[in-house]
């Protein structure tokens, strides 16, 4: 009677488990279909296609006006900042060139006209007179940074993309507190 009683408990044991492991799968799978979960979309929208592009010029400009700065700037945290914006626009750039290459996506070597205009006016400017300029420029550019990356969490249907929008965001802003205070160390200085 005793090896009954074990194969009983034994079958019993598999039928419980049986039964929780299905209610763990279609409870599992019913999650899954929630309406509240957002979908992950790794396709790639004209949105996404024309942020990247957009992006792309954008850290090139920035790349271009660090450099610049670096050469004609003279205030120490004018220089600093200038490494900083050149720097982190380097790495923003790769980082979007990789993520660019496994969406297969096109990005820009380039700058806008409009930079290009910008940057060569700025390159006519040396020492003091240069550095107000340059620090005012950035903080205009870097609002219409944040408008441009905001635009794509906002609109981008990618969520690698959008992820990548999102991180360089806080950047942006880090950026424009930083572009804020050299300022007013510059307006200070010419006291």
């Amino acid at each position: 009677m005793k090896i009954n009683f074990q194969k009983t408990t034994v079958n019993r044991l598999r039928v419980s488990g049986a039964v929780l492991m299905a209610a763990f799968t279609i409870g599992g799978l019913s999650s899954c279909n929630n309406e509240d979960d957002e979908p992950i979309v790794d396709t790639v929208s004209q949105q996404d296609m024309n942020f990247a592009i957009s992006a792309s010029q954008q850290a090139n400009a920035q790349i271009s006006f660090g450099q610049l700065a670096l050469e004609n700037g003279e205030d120490d945290s004018v220089l600093e900042y200038a490494q900083l914006i050149a720097d982190s626009n380097t790495n923003s750039k790769a980082e979007l060139e990789a993520l660019a290459d496994g969406k297969k996506v096109e990005i820009s070597d380039g700058i806008t006209s409009e930079m290009q205009a910008r940057y060569d006016e700025l390159a006519a400017l040396q020492g003091e007179e240069f550095d107000k300029e340059f620090i005012n420029f950035q903080i205009d550019l870097l609002n219409n940074s944040m408008s441009m990356y905001k635009n794509q969490i906002d609109n981008g249907e990618n969520f690698t993309i959008s992820g990548y929008a999102e991180k360089n965001l806080a950047i942006v802003k880090d950026h424009k507190a930083e572009a804020i205070l050299v300022k007013a160390e510059i307006g200070l200085e010419g006291l």
